[in-house]
């Protein structure tokens, strides 16, 4: 790999090879996150007797999944032994497993392909990885100490199984993606899946190299994510700090080529508002002239108003005669059967309309809300009001009044 993947992350790192991990299933508060003193609790218990032989070195959130009973965390965990010491190589700014590699790895095919769910094969001289990618993120990752052949091929294939809702071979619809070239094609039980081959963009390899330049693509892309920077295992007075990644002439370097964009964006900004200002006398020049014509149409809508206005009184307000047998139907209908009327009276009102004013009684108080709510459905009847509502002590009857608009049909 050259050094474009080291300036863009910023970081010397280290591929950490045989670094035992173990995944977490933390469970918190809907919309809470976890963490370190929550992971280590979950270690520990995960652990159980072995948790002296252990400790902590690392962690990241693979992913979360919101339920019912919380926010449930697939938490990542690198463990290292209590003999491992925390420094790596001379020089290094980071030093990062090699499953966080694979898993990088996964995100990189998944941009590539644009599927949420496959598999991922990698076969080497000395070990070989398997990354399970479900539902757009890296689910499991196995390592088989041991080089491309025919045992290795058939337990990186039995690894699909362990894929969620998936039965033996991992369904039909899981894809298997493998590098051209990669010694694991020539395996049959490997053949069998059908791999697909991938080719990420912006990464290239010699053709008589061997595929471990994938494993030093996944792990540049891990070291730039600060969701793995916690993985991170070189003191900090080891750490190279890029002095000899970036010297002084990629320093000035960098500064010409930017202050070259600098300019190609003061001259597009330039000329951009040059043809701004062209077009704002244009605009100008057209809204004055629509200016004109928006205050002749206020002229003009201030008019008709006025002529609205005026005809307002010449609006006739005589209607045909009403069906007073229809509308008593009505009322009836909407009385209950122990219930009654009286002083049933109508008026014309100043725009023309009718209004009905009558006195009812009920048994009930319950029975005053339905008598409303009937009034109001029928078509003939609108704006009902109910007032003056009182319950007779004597007679244990509940009299109130009611008015109505009356519609014709």
């Amino acid at each position: 790999m050259d050094g474009t993947w080291i300036n863009k992350t910023g970081l010397v790192a280290e591929g950490l090879a045989v670094q035992p991990y173990i995944h977490l299933d933390i469970r918190t508060p809907f919309g809470e996150t976890v963490g370190d003193e929550q992971v280590r609790e979950a270690l520990a218990e995960s652990l159980g007797p072995r948790k002296d032989r252990y400790r902590l070195c690392g962690w990241h959130i693979q992913f979360v999944e919101d339920t019912n009973l919380g926010s449930n965390h697939r938490v990542f965990a690198d463990l290292c032994g209590p003999v491992t010491q925390s420094e790596g190589l001379p020089g290094m700014d980071a030093g990062l497993s090699l499953e966080l590699a694979v898993e990088a790895l996964g995100e990189l095919v998944a941009a590539e392909k644009g599927e949420p769910n496959f598999q991922i094969l990698f076969g080497g001289k000395h070990f070989c990885y398997s990354l399970l990618f479900i539902n757009g993120s890296p689910f499991h990752v196995l390592r088989v100490n041991d080089g491309a052949g025919p045992a290795s091929a058939g337990r990186l294939r039995r690894h699909r199984e362990f894929a969620p809702g998936n039965g033996r071979n991992g369904g039909p619809g899981l894809k298997t993606f493998l590098l051209q070239g990669d010694p694991l094609q020539d395996c049959a039980s490997i053949a069998e899946l059908r791999p697909e081959s991938f080719a990420l963009a912006g990464s290239a390899a010699a053709p008589d190299a061997d595929n471990s330049w994938l494993l030093h693509l996944g792990l540049a892309h891990a070291a730039r994510q600060r969701d793995y920077s916690a993985h991170n295992r070189v003191a900090p007075e080891a750490r190279r700090r890029n002095e000899v990644v970036r010297g002084r002439f990629r320093f000035f370097l960098a500064m010409g080529a930017a202050a070259a964009l600098c300019a190609l964006a003061a001259a597009g900004y330039g000329y951009a508002i040059h043809a701004a200002q062209g077009e704002l006398r244009t605009l100008k020049a057209q809204a004055s002239v629509y200016q004109k014509q928006v205050d002749s149409i206020r002229v003009l809508r201030k008019e008709r108003m006025r002529l609205e206005a005026s005809l307002e009184d010449l609006k006739p307000i005589w209607h045909g005669p009403m069906d007073w047998s229809s509308v008593l139907a009505s009322l009836t209908a909407a009385l209950p059967q122990e219930a009654g009327i009286d002083g049933l009276s109508v008026a014309r009102q100043a725009d023309g309309s009718l209004e009905l004013s009558f006195r009812a009684w009920v048994r009930d108080w319950n029975q005053v809300q339905s008598i409303q709510k009937k009034l109001s459905s029928a078509l003939r009847f609108r704006n009902v009001t109910l007032s003056e509502q009182r319950k007779d002590m004597q007679t244990g009857v509940v009299v109130f009044h009611v008015t109505a608009k009356l519609e014709r049909e």
